[in-house]
């Protein structure tokens, strides 16, 4: 049995959280106080990545899928307007983005030796994950980042944007789920979900 599709779930986590606290970083906002329901966003993303990209052979969605789930879990846990979960998110894939450029360039020198191996690949996700959850840290520990008032971009209708973008997900991975007729997937997509709901419900109420 391959150790490929193990060690792509692992190090492709490492890297989304690494993305997820840059993201939160940037804005003063701590990745800890959300790390579940982002774990289980991000496993989400890593199960949908692994297959678009090797049954679909469709790599170029998996960012922009990532990006939408990214949008979800800020808005429906976060409690940050779509506008501004919109904002976070690209800002994080951008300093992401940097970061995984500079360590690629330094260490493989080249993008296709990066990617000759899937040795080079995992450590370069683990490298970038760890590092960019570093710098994340560092940044929220000495108080450097934005403050915004977010509220003051909600929208009326971002509550059903929210609710459309989650049942689209939900429609996505169902879909991945039948055509590949994965019962593990069946089993987590659910349980993932739930947790994103429960955590979001939670926030809801602890806002009141």
């Amino acid at each position: 049995m391959s150790w490929e599709p193990a060690g792509f779930m692992i190090f492709s986590t490492i890297e989304g959280v690494g993305m997820f606290a840059m993201m939160l970083s940037f804005f003063r906002l701590k990745a800890t106080d959300y790390i579940w329901p982002a774990l289980s966003a991000i496993l989400l993303m890593n199960l949908q990545s692994y297959v678009l990209r090797d049954d679909f052979s469709l790599p170029i969605l998996v960012p922009i899928i990532n990006a939408f789930l990214f949008i979800i879990l800020l808005a429906a846990v976060v409690k940050i307007p779509v506008v501004w979960a919109g904002i976070v998110t690209v800002s994080g894939y951008l300093a992401f983005a940097f970061i995984q450029t500079m360590l690629v360039l330094i260490v493989f020198g080249s993008l296709s030796n990066a990617q000759s191996s899937a040795f080079n690949m995992f450590s370069g996700q683990a490298m970038s994950g760890l590092i960019s959850t570093a710098v994340a840290w560092l940044l929220y520990k000495f108080g450097i980042g934005f403050m915004f008032d977010f509220e003051r971009l909600r929208l009326r209708w971002e509550g059903a944007f929210v609710v459309t973008l989650s049942l689209a997900a939900i429609m996505l991975f169902s879909f991945i789920v039948y055509k590949n007729d994965i019962r593990l997937y069946a089993i987590f997509l659910p349980a993932s979900l739930v947790i994103l709901l429960y955590y979001a419900v939670r926030k809801e109420r602890m806002n009141d």
